[in-house]
């Protein structure tokens, strides 16, 4: 392995870079400076950070694990701890089966399961609405969507994480549900103000 993908490999296991969709021309210098601007802006300590991270990772290694739960098309969103779980499912038993996996985890301050049943898990028109809430959300003023995680499947968006203020929360949700593709949004952002 040559020294600029023993890097690329170290930033990206750290969380340092973002890989970009298949589509998306990659700029890595680019990823670093947005990771690092994003990073300071992140209302987390260090500790929940990770907490987030191990949470993310635990919760998605246990549903590659259980060949039942089918998690194909399942986001599991984590900030400060709070879980929402977001994606299709094919049926309610393994909508519920998914939750009993990622509740698991005793560090979970709050866990919400907003997975859908549907027949067709594939919704390509998913990537384009979430692109488009990521930047809306970023190019926003008065929004820290550093804060905010987002999950949409067909057209039914779901939004967690922390805002600032009521009209931090109350603009992330106008400016989201203004966007063509958008049939209907589920907010779960917590208020919590600025340290």
């Amino acid at each position: 392995m040559n020294v600029h993908r023993a890097l690329y490999a170290i930033l990206l296991s750290y969380g340092l870079l973002v890989v970009p969709s298949a589509d998306a021309a990659f700029d890595p210098l680019t990823s670093l400076v947005s990771k690092a601007v994003s990073t300071t802006l992140d209302s987390r300590t260090k500790a929940e950070v990770a907490a987030d991270t191990e949470i993310g990772a635990g919760a998605s290694k246990a549903l590659l694990d259980d060949k039942k739960a089918e998690w194909k098309g399942v986001s599991v969103l984590v900030f400060a701890q709070h879980v929402v779980i977001a994606g299709s499912v094919k049926d309610e038993v393994t909508k519920k089966r998914v939750q009993d996996i990622v509740a698991r985890d005793k560090r979970i301050r709050s866990l919400n399961n907003e997975l859908r049943v549907a027949a067709d898990t594939s919704f390509v028109g998913d990537t384009v609405v979430e692109e488009k809430i990521n930047a809306v959300l970023t190019a926003a003023k008065g929004i820290s969507s550093v804060n905010m995680r987002w999950k949409s499947v067909a057209g039914h968006v779901v939004l967690m994480g922390v805002a600032h203020s009521a009209a931090e929360a109350s603009l992330a949700q106008s400016k989201i549900k203004s966007l063509d593709g958008v049939k209907s949004l589920k907010a779960h952002l917590r208020i919590v103000a600025k340290k």
